[in-house]
């Protein structure tokens, strides 16, 4: 009998310890869940604030552009005069339609009967006046590469642009050579031996990095097909942020 008592108490006294394991470890998680959540809120109401004080995020707004990045694009042209009423320019990358909405009111400012803009981008986008859209594409894809053709229509192109960037890793160093390699990917669409985009003498590209050591080696490469290259870091860019435009003129 004493023994069957001394095994009761002592289940009961691991139960009961148990019990308090499973509420301290309640208690730390949901320790963790808020202080996660807390950091969240901090973050959000961070970017809201930031928002509401940033002159370009207000423009864009006075000028009904989908984003502030649309006046990166208005002072690199402002400053180099490379988009012209009548232009074929082709953005890729091109969600949610600043840019695109830039480039259209560049080309057919003078109701230019050859003006063409050309928006190509993986995510949705709602139509733009004056502009031709493939979304939901891969710019590698070659189904891709046959609706560009398409679309083109045997014109020869005056500008590529693209604002496109890949998705951050956090990793400074992995996220910079994954947009160099997009920007030299679209380089060889645009200038291999078998152009996509027949970008034509004379023309432009325009990519965004972000910086690091492989910068200089991307100019080589424009340098193999452009007379010009510019680093060029516009005003609407945040101090902090590493990225960086190149504009590579006078195709040869």
């Amino acid at each position: 009998m004493q023994s069957s008592t001394m095994d009761f108490l002592r289940c009961f006294s691991l139960a009961k310890r148990s019990n308090v394991l499973l509420r301290v470890n309640q208690y730390v998680r949901n320790f963790a869940n808020n202080t996660r959540t807390a950091k969240k809120r901090t973050i959000t109401s961070k970017y809201i604030r930031r928002q509401l004080r940033d002159e370009f995020v207000l423009k864009a707004r006075e000028h009904s552009y989908r984003a502030r990045s649309a006046f990166k694009l208005i002072e690199i042209n402002n400053r180099y005069r490379f988009i012209n009423p009548g232009a074929v320019v082709v953005d890729v990358g091109s969600a949610p339609g600043s840019w695109c909405q830039v480039i259209g009111e560049l080309v057919h400012k003078e109701h230019h009967k050859d003006a063409y803009v050309l928006g190509i981008d993986l995510q949705p986008m709602v139509p733009i006046t004056g502009v031709d859209l493939i979304t939901m594409a891969d710019i590698t894809s070659p189904e891709t590469h046959r609706q560009i053709k398409q679309y083109l229509n045997g014109r020869s192109v005056d500008a590529v642009v693209s604002d496109m960037a890949p998705n951050p890793s956090g990793d400074k160093t992995v996220d910079h050579e994954r947009i160099i390699a997009l920007c030299e990917q679209l380089l060889s669409f645009c200038c291999g031996n078998a152009a996509v985009i027949p970008l034509k003498k004379g023309g432009t590209f325009l990519c965004k990095i972000w910086d690091g050591q492989r910068r200089v080696q991307l100019i080589e490469s424009l340098k193999e097909y452009f007379h010009i290259v510019h680093n060029i870091k516009p005003d609407a860019s945040r101090d902090h942020s590493a990225e960086l435009y190149l504009l590579a003129m006078k195709r040869k």
